[in-house]
């Protein structure tokens, strides 16, 4: 026995401190083992009960839809070596029965199902709709059966997520041209929590991405960037929309700074179509100006 134990720590020094030893299974930066769902309220207990389903039942399909899912594992016997530990909380928002065109009652919900990845700080939420249609059953078996589907695609969401997260910036940045609009969303979210540079062309082609959606993310990507590489487009962009968003911009565009927004700023402070427009550059050239006096003040001494 002594000699089988030298061997493995010989091949071990050999191989290298990273090595995993024939036999044992390396965990998938991806995966995560899930330790537990908690159901958080949703609607009261007291529909529920109308609803004929319980906390218990709402936390076992959370259990069954992530157990389900590809990138998660539930209670398994040996999980791979350094998996990743997870937690789920699941809420039922919002639950109905409906009556479609046929007369069929149908059950429609409203799911949110957060999963977080060991510390706090790793987490992602999806809030997804559900519906089945009650056949010769209680009302309670289909609205189950919902929920169920309904966490899966949230389930199938929050992989994805945490298997992009995984990826190195280059393998990040490649997806931003994925044929797919959820990728190129959860992209521009990897890139603007990396805060990396080199990620601002590139999220600056997604202002014009198709999806509206993604198009926004970028903005808010841009925003926490904070790179004056972003004012000129951004104020391209002002120009093709209007109301809130324009607002919005706006200010975002005062928190990058920089001369060219302070100049832009300066001309919207002056007068504009939209008062709210007026009001927000306004306030945006006052902040920008304000941050600006002590570094300058700095310099003279």
């Amino acid at each position: 026995m002594g000699n089988v134990r030298r061997i493995a720590l010989l091949a071990l020094a050999v191989a290298g401190p990273g090595a995993i030893l024939p036999g044992c299974r390396r965990a998938d930066p991806a995966t995560c083992l899930v330790t537990g769902v908690s159901v958080a309220q949703g609607i009261p207990d007291a529909r529920l009960e109308e609803l004929g389903v319980d906390r218990d039942q709402l936390r076992a399909a959370g259990l069954e839809a992530l157990g389900a899912t590809r990138g998660f594992l539930v209670a398994p016997a040996d999980p791979p070596r350094g998996t990743a530990r997870c937690r789920a909380l699941l809420a039922l928002l919002d639950a109905r029965v409906i009556r479609a065109a046929g007369g069929q009652p149908v059950t429609e919900v409203l799911v949110s199902l957060e999963v977080t990845a060991g510390d706090e700080d790793e987490s992602h939420r999806e809030v997804v709709r559900g519906s089945e249609p009650v056949a010769a059953e209680p009302v309670g078996r289909a609205l189950l059966r919902a929920v169920r589907k309904a966490a899966e695609r949230g389930a199938a969401g929050a992989a994805l997520a945490r298997a992009e997260g995984a990826k190195p910036d280059a393998e990040v940045l490649r997806d931003l041209d994925s044929g797919d609009a959820r990728v190129r969303d959860l992209a521009v979210r990897v890139l603007a929590d990396r805060r990396n540079p080199a990620a601002v062309p590139p999220l600056l082609e997604r202002l014009r991405d198709p999806d509206p959606d993604v198009a926004e993310r970028a903005v808010g990507a841009l925003a926490q960037l904070r790179d004056p590489r972003a004012v000129g487009p951004l104020i391209e962009l002002t120009r093709r929309r209007e109301g809130p968003f324009v607002t919005q911009i706006v200010r975002i565009i005062g928190d990058i700074g920089g001369p060219e927004a302070e100049a832009y700023l300066e001309t919207l402070s002056a007068g504009h179509p939209d008062p709210e427009v007026t009001r927000a550059a306004t306030e945006a050239l006052r902040d920008l100006r304000r941050r600006a006096r002590p570094a300058t003040g700095a310099g003279t001494r």
